[in-house]
């Protein structure tokens, strides 16, 4: 199982996301923060707005996840889902089954 996620980690890092990495504790999984896709980026708040804690609602949204890194983890017939995100990056954990 760990040889699957190290392929797909190996992947993931010549697509450029060297940010996902192994979870410590969990041989199974991965996470990380990436840059979002161009359509879900979103302003940074100004004045004194951004002072305040922005709640994003969509945070769980699968079409968060950059389409190239869905292909590469989903091409080995592991999950990858959208656990968070900011105004410009997403946090994404992989795993074999989902989380």
């Amino acid at each position: 199982m760990s040889d699957e996620l190290a392929a797909i980690l190996d992947d993931l890092h010549e697509l450029g996301y060297e940010t996902v990495d192994r979870v410590e504790g969990f041989e199974s999984e991965a996470s990380g923060r990436v840059p979002l896709p161009e359509e879900h980026r979103r302003e940074p708040e100004t004045d004194w707005r951004r002072y305040l804690p922005r709640v994003h609602c969509d945070a769980g949204d699968p079409d968060l996840v950059p389409d190239d890194l869905r292909e590469a983890v989903e091409a080995r017939g592991w999950t990858v889902q959208a656990m968070g995100r900011s105004d410009d990056a997403v946090t994404v954990v992989v795993s074999e089954n989902g989380v």
